[in-house]
């Protein structure tokens, strides 16, 4: 009950907050944890004094809440070229060497549409180069290119650290974005770096540049490519493919253009209400398959519990299993009834305790 008045007193006086969990040490912990979904607050950080576990991620977002106020002596001299701030959105740029992603940065970097902080962002770990565009801020995180293979990158050290800088900088992500050579087969290279993205969990832009050295292309051509990416990384079907040139300057800010609308499903919030009925609809459509066992599965309940990524959370009863093929059926409905392309959707199973 107090934790409700405190919710209600929030809620009344629309005051900036955070909704922490904490003592959640253990998943069980964390499962009961979403019991403060009902307070009307959104997600609970869920975190773990004690040792530690989430405070990180807690003060991340607690830095994401301050106030974007520029200093006085910053408004007195760059009063005219304010612009209104949104959300920072953060983008990784990944890939080979000499895929064009130096290239492409710079083409973006170097629009006349694109505003670049003059502060330095400089890290060990990567490039971190704040800018802004069509209102919104952005931060940009380059990486360095690995090209040796794998046996050779635990050989040599500074590649070794290029690649955990490089996994280290997608975790810091919104959006992952695969850079790929579109006039050269994808390698193991390319393949080694999408199962760093598919670990992640991130939102996803497959660039497929140097579009210009494609001789003889006509209205098929584009569709061609596409089969042939989706064939070669078949769990990114779901990922949108942008044909550019860094060279001649096509269609890189539609990257930035991408990246704005994924970002905006990555936290889109679904009503329970809608979740019932696309609960009922795909249940009309495909019956729940049995995962272990011969008790038919039942579906409660569909909940969204997170978002960026989207993540969902499938509630059966407890002596029934539901097939792994029908929760990737979820994610693709989910995908498709909610325009989720780009974004990275996570549905997994929660069985009852007080049912047969």
């Amino acid at each position: 009950p107090q934790d409700k008045e405190f919710a209600d007193f929030i809620k009344k006086n629309k005051l900036n907050y955070i909704l922490v969990a904490n003592k959640c040490s253990s998943k069980r912990d964390r499962q009961q944890a979403d019991e403060f979904y009902e307070l009307g607050l959104g997600e609970p950080i869920k975190i773990a004094a004690i040792n530690g576990v989430g405070v990180g991620d807690m003060l991340d977002i607690a830095v994401d809440k301050f106030p974007k106020k520029l200093s006085s002596s910053t408004q007195s001299t760059q009063s005219d070229q304010v612009v209104p701030q949104k959300e920072n959105i953060k983008i990784c740029f990944i890939g080979k060497t000499n895929v064009g992603k130096s290239s492409i940065l710079n083409s973006i970097l170097n629009e006349e549409k694109v505003i670049v902080s003059e502060a330095e962002h400089t890290t060990r770990d990567a490039q971190f180069i704040p800018f802004t565009y069509k209102d919104y801020q952005f931060t940009l995180i380059d990486t360095a290119g690995v090209r040796k293979k794998r046996t050779q990158i635990k050989k040599n050290e500074l590649e070794f650290k290029s690649v955990q800088q490089t996994e280290k900088a997608i975790k810091k992500s919104d959006i992952a974005i695969l850079v790929t050579d579109v006039s050269k087969n994808l390698s193991v290279g390319d393949l080694k770096f999408s199962r760093y993205i598919k670990n992640s969990q991130k939102g996803l832009i497959i660039v497929a540049n140097k579009w210009d050295l494609i001789d003889d292309k006509d209205l098929k051509t584009y569709a061609e490519y596409v089969k042939y990416y989706y064939i070669t990384m078949p769990f990114f079907r779901w990922a949108k493919i942008i044909p550019t040139s860094a060279k001649e300057k096509i269609r890189v800010l539609k990257i930035l253009d991408e990246a704005v609308e994924i970002y905006h499903k990555s936290n889109l919030e679904i009503g329970p209400e809608e979740l019932v009925n696309f609960k009922n609809k795909i249940i009309k459509i495909h019956p729940p398959t049995i995962g272990r066992g011969n008790r038919k599965p039942k579906i409660y309940q569909i909940k969204q519990v997170g978002m960026n990524p989207q993540t969902f959370e499938v509630i059966i009863g407890k002596k029934t299993s539901l097939n792994e093929s029908y929760l990737k059926f979820i994610e693709k409905k989910l995908r498709s009834e909610y325009n989720l392309d780009g974004v990275a959707v996570i549905a997994y199973v929660r069985k009852l305790q007080n049912t047969m």
